[in-house]
């Protein structure tokens, strides 16, 4: 199935109001978390040898039980406190300078239908997988988690809350950092999930909630607050905005790459989703805020071959990498 994936959008959209009030969504004050230097990679990152590569050519088997484990706590620069909390960093964040897997699941789905209902529980009930497995490995190495909200309305123009303007103007999925909330408007995506039993469906929903991570670990405010300083529209400004999208595309292979061969995440599943992201950069005449259709499904699929949240670092590989 070739689908034209909904995050072709303008991000500055997405993340409306993060830099006025970016804690939100961590759900703690604004000056809780800890703000790195993104001059230069960790120590703890060198000291791994050299940095993650990004895709490569060639064929790509999702990783399944090979993929690393969870790391264990404390991860080098997450601040051992009473709570969790945020780390505002981006090519330096502790997540990606150490090597960490996901929680494995066996995630078993609703079957989906062409109707708006039972898309709304397939969506509620993957979510549910995707806690249980991001879940685990935040709560694991001392970050902050918890599960974001997700709306699946039967129209897009139902949509509420403090995105639904920015929603409705795409008319896509969408996650709204402000209320930390995953909008899948059913008639929106209905285009996108013909023909697909369920991987094109997770490969978008995993993608969305790829944002929430980015979210609540506090690279979104590392992001925005970088953005905002080389200029939100400038060609660099539009590099960071590819760095963060292809992140939540790694972070969706992940998420099926690991838990490939468990639950309902079989082959047929695997395909649809990597089918989706193969046609799913940015068109010509668009603004280059997402990636080319190459480096959108090489960073998808590097995420499911290494299922590894160091390979995921899209702020250290090369401009070609994240073109």
């Amino acid at each position: 199935m070739k689908a034209q994936f909904s995050r072709r959008r303008d991000t500055s959209a997405l993340f409306a109001g993060v830099l006025v009030g970016a804690l939100m969504i961590a759900g703690c004050a604004a000056d809780a978390g800890e703000k790195r230097s993104t001059a230069t990679i960790s120590a703890a990152a060198i000291a791994v040898g050299a940095g993650p590569s990004g895709p490569t050519a060639g064929t790509k088997e999702p990783a399944g039980d090979a993929a690393p484990p969870i790391a264990a706590a404390p991860l080098a620069g997450v601040p051992q406190l009473t709570a969790a909390r945020p780390v505002f960093a981006l090519i330096d964040h502790p997540l990606f300078a150490q090597h960490s897997g996901l929680g494995r699941v066996d995630c078993k789905l609703p079957q989906w239908r062409d109707d708006a209902e039972a898309a709304r529980a397939f969506y509620q009930r993957a979510v549910g997988c995707l806690d249980d497995s991001w879940g685990s490995t935040l709560r694991s190495v001392g970050l902050p988690f918890h599960s974001p909200h997700v709306t699946a309305p039967a129209k897009s123009a139902a949509v509420s809350g403090p995105c639904a303007e920015e929603q409705l103007a795409t008319g896509k999925a969408f996650y709204c950092a402000t209320d930390e909330t995953i909008i899948m408007p059913f008639d929106a995506l209905r285009p996108l999930t013909a023909g697909s039993r369920r991987g094109a469906q997770l490969a978008l929903l995993s993608y969305e909630y790829g944002h929430h991570v980015q979210a609540l670990i506090g690279v979104m405010r590392a992001y925005t607050d970088k953005r905002t300083a080389v200029g939100w529209d400038t060609a660099s400004g539009q590099e960071q905005s590819r760095r963060m999208e292809l992140q939540a595309s790694c972070f969706s292979g992940m998420f099926l790459g690991t838990n490939y061969g468990r639950g309902d995440l079989d082959q047929q599943t695997w395909n649809e989703a990597a089918d989706s992201n193969s046609d799913a950069g940015d068109r010509p005449g668009e603004q280059p805020l997402n990636g080319s259709d190459q480096n959108v499904l090489g960073w998808f699929t590097l995420g499911s071959e290494k299922g590894d949240t160091w390979e995921c670092n899209t702020w250290y590989a090369t401009v070609t990498k994240v073109a």
